[in-house]
C-alpha cells in the first residue's frame, strides 16, 4: 500500500487557528466497529508496472456505481488513471496471513492470497469517471477530488443512500449537521491498516476556504487517518440516509500528515462535496445501464446461438443414427434373405444330385444283373422281369416327384418369411423418419421461443428540465413536454 502525501492549505476562520496543511486521508482515529457498514467498500488500484496498492475506502451508491476519491483511482507519479481498479464486498472483513514473502491481508473465509484476490477481481472497474476540473498532485489534495467507478459486476445493496440536492446540502451546512464516516484506513497515524471498517462520527464546521467544493469536519475525539480516503460521509435524517460527500484529506501539522494530532483542541477532516456531481453521478449510472444492456444482448445472442447449435447437432444426430439403422436392418435383411435361399437352394439341389446319382447306379446293377439272368432264362422269364422293372421304375419316378414338389413347397414358405420379416423392417424405417420429422418440429418450436426472447425490450433514458430530472422507461421511451433527452 502506497503511503499518502497529498497536502493542502486549510484556513479555519471561525476557530481562528493558523494555516495547516492537508493531505489525503485514509483511516479512522479513534474510531469504532460499525455493526454494519452496507456502503463502505474497499478500493484496490494496479500501476502500470503492475504493482497494487491500497488502501483507499469508497463508497455504494448502487449496485455498479462506486464514488470514491479521485486520487485513489490515479498513480502518484504520472497522475494518470490507474491500470486497474477493483473494490471489496461492502462491510467486507480481512484478516491476516503470513506468506513466502512476508505479511498478507486477504479477505475472510480464504487461505491465499490468491483465493482473496479472485473475490474482489470480479468487481473490477470497467469505467471511471473523473472531475474535469480534478488537477492529480501527488503532494497535495486538489479541489474537486472525487470519481465514479462502474463496475463489471454488480454488488448487492442492502442499504440505499442518496447524493443531497444543492438546497439540502446547504441546510445541512448551516445547521452543522452531525456526519457518520467511514473507511478501511489505520486507527492511529502511521499504524497498520484495519482488517474491518471503522466509523465515527464528526460535525460539520463548514466550506473550505482553500479547496473548493469541500467540507471541513471537526471532533474533539476523532478523525479520519491515512486509509480512509474515499469514505462515505453520511448524514443520516429520519427518512433518509445522504451521501454528501468523501473523505479526501485532513488537517496537518508541519512535518505530514498526524490525523492523531489536534489544533486547537480539535481533530479535523476534510470532505469533497457530491451535489456538485449530480450529472457525473447521472452519466456513470447511464454507462452502467448500458453496460446491463450489452451485457443482456450478449447472453440473449449466446443463448440464441447455443439453442440453434444444439438442435442442429440434435437434428443432424437424429438423422444420421435413423438412416444408419433403417439401412442397416435393410441390409441385414437382405442379406440373410440371399443367404438362406441360396444357401437352401443349393442343399436341395445337392440332395437331388446324390440321390439321382445313387439311384441311378443301383437302377443300373440291378437292369445289368437282370439282363443276365434273363439272357440265362428264357424268353418269357426275360419278358416277365422287365414288365416288373418297368413297373418299379414307373413308381421310383413318382415317388421322387412328389419329395421334389415338397421341397419347393419349404423353399416358397421360407421366401414367404423373409418377405414378412422385409415388411416389418420398412415398417421401422418409417416410424424412424415419422420421430425424424416429430424431432424437426420440437427445432421449429425452439426457433419461436429464440424469436420470443429477441423482442424488443425496454429501454431507459435519463430527461432534464434545468437542474430537474425523470428517467423514463419505454419500448421507445420519449421525454415529457419541457424536458430534453440526456
Amino acid at each position: 500500500m502506497s503511503k499518502m502525501k497529498r497536502i493542502a492549505l486549510v484556513i479555519v476562520a471561525c476557530l481562528h487557528i493558523l494555516y495547516s496543511s492537508l493531505t489525503p486521508l485514509n483511516a479512522i482515529n479513534n474510531g469504532v466497529s460499525p455493526s454494519s457498514a452496507p456502503n463502505v467498500v474497499e478500493v484496490i488500484k494496479e500501476y502500470s508496472n503492475g504493482k497494487r496498492y491500497g488502501t483507499c475506502s469508497g463508497a455504494l451508491l448502487a449496485p455498479r456505481i462506486v464514488v470514491t476519491a479521485a486520487h485513489c483511482v490515479t498513480e502518484a507519479d504520472t497522475g494518470l488513471l490507474a491500470k486497474n481498479v477493483w473494490v471489496s464486498p461492502p462491510g467486507a472483513k480481512y484478516k491476516s496471513i503470513e506468506g513466502p514473502d512476508g505479511g498478507y491481508k486477504v479477505l475472510e473465509g480464504t487461505s491465499t492470497l490468491a483465493e482473496s484476490r479472485a473475490i474482489y477481481e470480479q468487481f473490477r472497474a470497467v469505467s471511471i469517471k473523473v472531475t474535469s476540473t480534478y488537477y492529480s498532485s501527488s503532494e497535495i489534495v486538489e479541489d474537486n477530488d472525487v470519481a465514479f467507478i462502474v463496475l463489471a459486476k454488480p454488488l448487492v445493496v442492502t442499504t440505499n443512500i442518496s447524493i443531497p440536492s444543492d438546497e439540502e446540502t446547504d441546510n445541512f451546512i448551516s445547521a452543522k449537521s452531525t456526519v457518520r464516516i467511514y473507511g478501511y484506513g489505520s486507527t492511529v497515524f502511521e499504524g497498520g491498516m484495519s482488517n474491518i471498517p471503522m466509523t465515527t462520527t464528526m460535525t460539520i464546521s463548514g466550506l473550505s476556504s482553500s479547496v473548493r467544493n469541500s467540507l471541513n469536519l471537526t471532533s474533539t475525539t476523532s478523525s479520519g487517518c491515512p486509509g480512509d480516503s474515499g469514505g462515505p460521509v453520511i448524514v443520516s435524517t429520519p427518512t433518509k440516509l445522504y451521501l454528501i460527500g468523501i473523505i479526501s484529506g485532513g488537517i496537518n501539522a508541519t512535518v505530514g500528515p498526524e490525523c492523531s494530532g489536534r489544533s486547537n483542541g480539535s481533530y479535523y477532516t476534510l470532505a469533497t462535496l457530491l451535489t456538485k456531481y449530480a450529472n457525473l453521478a447521472f452519466e456513470t449510472a447511464l454507462l452502467a445501464a448500458d453496460e446491463i444492456e450489452l451485457n443482456s444482448l450478449k447472453l440473449a445472442a449466446e443463448a440464441k446461438a447455443s439453442a440453434e447449435a444444439a438442435a442442429k447437432i440434435a437434428q443432424d444426430k437424429a438423422v444420421a443414427e435413423a438412416k444408419a439403422s433403417a439401412e442397416a436392418a435393410a441390409k441385414i435383411a437382405q442379406d440373410k434373405a440371399v443367404a438362406e435361399a441360396k444357401a437352401a437352394a443349393e442343399a436341395a439341389a445337392k440332395i437331388a444330385q446324390d440321390k439321382a446319382v445313387a439311384e441311378a447306379k443301383i437302377d443300373s446293377e440291378a437292369a445289368a444283373k437282370s439282363i443276365l439272368d434273363k439272357v440265362r432264362a428264357d424268353a418269357k422269364a426275360e419278358a416277365s422281369a422287365a414288365a416288373e422293372a418297368a413297373k418299379i421304375a414307373q413308381e421310383k419316378v413318382t415317388s421322387e416327384s412328389r419329395s421334389v414338389s415338397e421341397q419347393l413347397a419349404k423353399l416358397q414358405s421360407d421366401y414367404s418369411v423373409l418377405s414378412a420379416n422385409f415388411s416389418s423392417n420398412l415398417s421401422k424405417y418409417n416410424q424412424a423418419m415419422a420421430q425424424i420429422e416429430a424431432l424437426q418440429g420440437v427445432v421449429t418450436m425452439l426457433q419461436t421461443q429464440v424469436q420470443d426472447l429477441l423482442k424488443p425490450k425496454p429501454e431507459t433514458i435519463v430527461c432534464t428540465k434545468g437542474v430537474t430530472y425523470k428517467i423514463v422507461k419505454a419500448i421507445a421511451p420519449k421525454c415529457p413536454v419541457g424536458y430534453k433527452k440526456r
